[in-house]
This record gives structure tokens, C-alpha cells and sequence, in this order.
């Protein structure tokens, strides 16, 4: 996927890479091709959904604490997983990646699938699931 992105991203110029002064939360492709890519600088969030090859369906940028936090993992359980959430008008889209500690540590590359995951839960105001979407398997780019 990394070597692909570069060309899908240089065709549309609404789907650019992080800033130079951002880093990637996340990217992954979904099931039907569409994408998502989350970028922050500390500051801002940037979210971008939708196909890579035509104008996002989505496009957000909110300054932390303005309508987009980061929630980050507990420190317990099996997988370390950490999230960004970002409510536009009465949606909140919870972006969230990580990985299984024991199969990281057992991943044979050659044989498996990558043992990150990711995804985004979306939600209305009264905390009602709207939708959820699992990242194909193997296309998680996760900044951790």
C-alpha cells in the first residue's frame, strides 16, 4: 500500500499526504475501495474519506479540543489501540488503529497478515451506532 498511495494521491490533488509538519494517525482501505486517511500535527486533525481516486466524500479539519480529541489506549488488555475522534455537526467519527500484542510478537510476515488492524466506528449524538467500518485486513498504515 505504500507504494501505491503516492500514485493514487498524486492523481486527485483533493487527496494529499500529511503535511510536511503532520504525521499519519492512519490510513486504510475498506471493503468496495474506499479509503480513509488521518493526519494531525498535535494541533489539528485532518480526515479524508471516501475513493482515492475521485473527490473525498468527507473532508474534515478541526483543532483539538474544537471538536476532535484523541483518546489513547489504557494501557491494559491484549491489544495496544489508540483513537481519534471527530464530531462534525451531531456525528462523531471514531478513527481508531492498533495492533495484537501476541500475534505482533509471533507475525511471521511471510505467511500471515499483519496483525494491525483498524477502523472507524460513527455514531449519532445520542451515542447511537450509525456504522461500522473494519479495514481490510493488510491495508492499515498505522503511525504508532
Amino acid at each position: 500500500m505504500k507504494l501505491i498511495l503516492p500514485l493514487i494521491l498524486a492523481s486527485n490533488a483533493a487527496w494529499a499526504a500529511c503535511d510536511d509538519n503532520e504525521y499519519l494517525f492512519m490510513s486504510c482501505t475498506f471493503p468496495g475501495g474506499k479509503m480513509v486517511e488521518v493526519c494531525t500535527d498535535g494541533s489539528f486533525v485532518d480526515y479524508t474519506f471516501g475513493h482515492p481516486n475521485q473527490t473525498p466524500e468527507l473532508s474534515i479539519s478541526l483543532a483539538f479540543q474544537e471538536g476532535a480529541e484523541m483518546v489513547p489506549w489504557p494501557g491494559i488488555g491484549r491489544s495496544i489501540w489508540e483513537a481519534v475522534r471527530i464530531t462534525n455537526n451531531d456525528v462523531t467519527y471514531e478513527i481508531y488503529a492498533g495492533f495484537d500484542k501476541q500475534e505482533a510478537v509471533e507475525w511471521d510476515p511471510e505467511t500471515e497478515v499483519s496483525p494491525v488492524f483498524g477502523g472507524i466506528y460513527i455514531e449519532d449524538v445520542d451515542g447511537a451506532e450509525i456504522a461500522h467500518l473494519e479495514c481490510v485486513a493488510g491495508t492499515v498504515d498505522y503511525g504508532y
